[in-house]
């Protein structure tokens, strides 16, 4: 199951998002949920990293599993809805895939 551990301030911003594991809901390569939940999160940071002026600092395990976002502003109004933005498009998938992925908002 993939987990996703999303950090919010007592304002809702988010400052830490964290993936890990593997969804396997299908063989490695036809997994769409992997597929989809990496997709979201990649470009979600990609668009954070290439619109705004934030510059997240990110650790992540080359063999997949594991990624960590960490250290995004708060007052950084564009960051904190393309934050948003994952966290619906990951809601949408944790309500159809409940059994793979897992959302949990600290």
């Amino acid at each position: 199951m993939i987990n996703v551990d999303i950090s919010l301030n007592d304002e809702g911003q988010v400052s830490d998002v964290i993936m890990t594991g593997h969804a396997d809901y299908a063989e490695h390569g036809q997994d769409i949920v992997c597929a989809g939940a990496s997709a979201v999160l990649f470009g979600s940071i990609n668009a954070i990293m290439g619109l705004t002026s934030e510059k997240p600092d990110i650790d992540y395990d080359d063999e997949g599993g594991y990624f960590h976002v960490r250290s995004v502003d708060p007052s950084n109004e564009q960051a904190q809805l393309i934050l948003q933005a994952m966290i619906v498009s990951l809601q949408t998938m944790e309500d159809e895939y409940k059994d793979y992925i897992k959302l949990n908002l600290k």
